[in-house]
């Protein structure tokens, strides 16, 4: 499979961003009409003390954040589809300049909010529109600076991005991976091409070969990952112990509104009590498959590859609206633009970033961006992303802009709800038992293993990783290599062969960048498996789940989770959940039985 140019592909493969801007001048406009309006905001509300002033300038922030939240969006998502164009770099860096001058202009206001008397706070926090914000300004107070270190924190806001922007740039454009060789035949390959090709390639050779030669491409770059990613996390801990944390975890899990034990939990619980889990399945894969043993380059292989169909767009969209119709026609009704008006780029061109994502210009409609190959693997990538479409949507539409967004701890349960839904549609619509199997397979392959294995791998990589700093250490590419071989090695036992190629996996995710993100993957699996079994055993469980959706952050974690019945102040739900993934391991190796493949 050979990458083409962006220019190559049809438009209705591509996005279309008029709906926030109809051209780069309308754009530039209005980020010089936001500026001024920021400029006329901070005039009018540097004195803030009372109730009623705090609350008359909240209402006129919510419209500038708005504001904000559409140049965000436009100046950010283009250069995704293509690091190579210069166009979309310029765009990038107005936005950039855009941010920051927005930012350090109205510091202030946070300044002056995480400030006011705790009494103006319990008052402004009985405002519904406002619970959000509130109550992160006052998880924030004591930890608040001086108005003129604030201003200046946010002055360096493009500094403390340049790690995450210098590695994006490196994996986008520097990861050069080699040709390879099988059988006569040239293959090409690059990030996208073996993420979303030929890692679960049917052919042992070709797997084995991409994995090699894109192992290589990494390796090439390790040490300038490494010094990137050293920079990210000194420039959190440096943070963290200006405003006073007790470590570097509680700083960056305090927006979340979680504490270090559930963050904790979820790595303990899943290496030491799923770990067994995963490697009995992908024993079983091996078996299958006549593998002797399994390497890193296998560990994505297909139970049963022939049966993995190629997969239109159009067809995609047919599978994506049936899943889903257990969400009520309330949902679907939200959903079905997205093809029509073109929310998502499915462009699999050079220079694209990899994976996918979904951005929320609020009120205006989602963006999605990901790489069509046309495999089944590709329509978990949207269905999830549609997921996160949808949550968007019903929490914008019922919010206020402060309330609209969830919590990063359970941010990720709306996407994986939706990929439950696509494998409970495909195992109820096929009749025997391959293609059951077939169902079940994707189900820990696409979403469990994707957001239960990988991401929850890297918040064990990380947890090592930010623990060495707060220890006052340092760190290098081959260090980070020996972590993250140590934790693959705990994970996947003797099931899978782990190897120095294997120890780069840490290059292969941005989430690095992102804070102690990625072990929220998991966290939000753990919910939505909540709301999955919530919605198949209580006639009222789509209705709940909505209900959660709109809530979007109005309310803590913990008691959004209570809206489907999930307790995660216990261990329950997640025990459930590992439960519930032993029982599809233990299906799927019934469905083998059946088939003479035990």
């Amino acid at each position: 499979m050979k990458q083409r140019a962006r220019s190559e592909f049809p438009e209705n493969e591509l996005w279309d961003l008029t709906a926030l801007y109809k051209d780069r001048e309308d754009f530039l406009n209005a980020m010089e009409k936001t500026l001024e309006d920021i400029s006329l905001f901070s005039r009018n509300h540097q004195h803030l003390q009372t109730v009623d002033e705090f609350t008359a300038a909240l209402m006129e922030l919510e419209q500038i954040y708005i504001a904000i939240s559409h140049i965000s969006a436009y100046a950010f998502m283009p250069q995704t589809t293509d690091y190579g164009e210069e166009e979309f770099a310029q765009l990038a860096a107005a936005g950039g300049e855009f941010m920051t001058k927005a930012r350090v202009a109205l510091s202030f206001f946070d300044t002056a909010l995480m400030s006011a008397e705790l009494s103006v706070l319990d008052e402004l926090e009985k405002n519904p529109q406002f619970s959000s914000a509130i109550r992160q300004a006052k998880l924030q107070k004591k930890h608040a600076l001086t108005p003129e270190v604030e201003k200046a924190l946010a002055n360096l806001r493009e500094v403390f991005g340049a790690p995450h922007d210098i590695y994006t740039k490196m994996r986008a454009g520097d990861y050069a991976m080699e040709s390879f060789e099988v059988d006569g035949k040239t293959y090409e390959n690059g990030f996208v091409l073996y993420e979303n090709f030929y890692q679960n390639h049917d052919n042992a050779e070709v797997r084995e070969k991409a994995f090699r030669s894109f192992s290589e491409g990494l390796r090439k770059h390790q040490h300038a990952a490494a010094a990137a990613y050293l920079a990210q996390v000194k420039s959190e801990k440096l943070v963290a112990d200006m405003r006073g944390y007790d470590s570097v975890f509680d700083y960056l899990l305090a927006g979340q509104e979680v504490d270090r034990q559930l963050f904790d939990r979820q790595i303990d619980l899943i290496m030491n009590d799923f770990g067994p889990v995963a490697q009995k399945y992908l024993k079983h894969v091996a078996k299958v498959n006549g593998l002797e043993k399994m390497t890193f380059a296998d560990w994505k292989l297909d139970l049963d590859s022939a049966l993995n169909p190629e997969v239109s767009i159009d067809d995609a969209y047919d599978l994506v609206m049936k899943a889903c119709a257990p969400l009520t026609e309330e949902y679907t009704r939200e959903i079905t633009r997205y093809q029509e008006e073109r929310w998502v780029d499915f462009a699999a061109n050079t220079g694209k970033e990899s994976g996918g994502y979904a951005n929320d210009p609020y009120r205006v409609h989602p963006y999605i961006l990901m790489s069509w190959t046309g495999r089944m693997s590709d329509v978990y990538t949207l269905i999830h992303e549609i997921g996160h479409a949808g949550q968007f949507i019903f929490s914008d539409n019922h919010q206020s802009y402060f309330n609209a967004h969830m919590s990063t701890y359970f941010v990720e349960a709306p996407s994986t709800l939706n990929e439950l839904l696509l494998s409970d549609y495909l195992e109820n619509q096929l009749d025997d038992p391959r293609q059951k199997r077939f169902a079940l397979a994707h189900r820990l392959t696409d979403t469990y293993f994707h957001n239960f294995i990988t991401h929850l791998l890297e918040a064990a990589f990380q947890r090592r990783v930010y623990t060495l700093i707060e220890e006052g250490k340092t760190f290098g590419a081959e260090q980070l290599n020996a972590i993250m071989k140590e934790v693959l090695s705990q994970f996947w036992g003797d099931a899978i062969d782990i190897d120095d190629d294997a120890a780069l996996t840490w290059m292969r995710q941005s989430h690095y960048y992102m804070g102690l993100y990625s072990y929220t993957y998991s966290a939000g699996l753990v919910i939505s498996t909540a709301g999955y079994l919530n919605i198949k055993n209580n006639p009222n469980g789509a209705k709940q789940w909505l209900d959660l959706l709109k809530s979007g952050g109005s309310q803590t974690p913990l008691d959004s989770a209570l809206i489907i019945g999930a307790d995660i102040s216990t261990d329950k739900p997640l025990r459930d959940t590992i439960a519930f993934l032993d029982e599809t391991v233990e299906q799927i190796m019934a469905y083998s039985a059946l088939l003479g493949q035990s």
